[in-house]
């Protein structure tokens, strides 16, 4: 996350406390949805970590979760992010569909924590 949209959901977070958990919440319905396509084409899912999505899953889920962030908090999307959002959307159903191939190698998958849990 860049610095200027994480200074925004600092700002954010301190004037709605309550929301404190919403980036984790992004993070697991954003890796559940493509852990859930890939389970519909009877594809292999990465392990049994809920949050790890399949690596060339990785960019268009970050993609996804910052643009649900930029959203919740009220930010607008560029032009280049509303093109992205769409290309990550393409991606999604295309791996509902099963048109685009996903293979399992054994390396673990990459996972998402939220920024709070992060060490410093």
């Amino acid at each position: 996350m860049n610095p200027t949209v994480y200074a925004s959901y600092q700002a954010w977070l301190t004037d709605n406390p309550e929301k404190a958990g919403r980036l984790a919440d992004i993070i697991e319905m954003t890796a559940i949805e493509y852990r859930s396509a890939m389970e519909a084409n009877t594809l292999p899912v990465p392990d049994t970590s809920v949050p790890a999505v399949h690596e060339s899953c990785v960019r268009h889920a970050q993609t996804t979760i910052l643009f649900e962030l930029k959203k919740e908090i009220g930010l607008t999307l560029t032009e280049a992010e509303n093109a992205a959002v769409i290309r990550a959307d393409v991606f999604l159903r295309a791996v509902w569909m099963g048109s685009i191939p996903i293979t399992i190698s054994p390396q673990p998958s990459p996972s998402y924590a939220p920024l709070a849990d992060l060490p410093e």
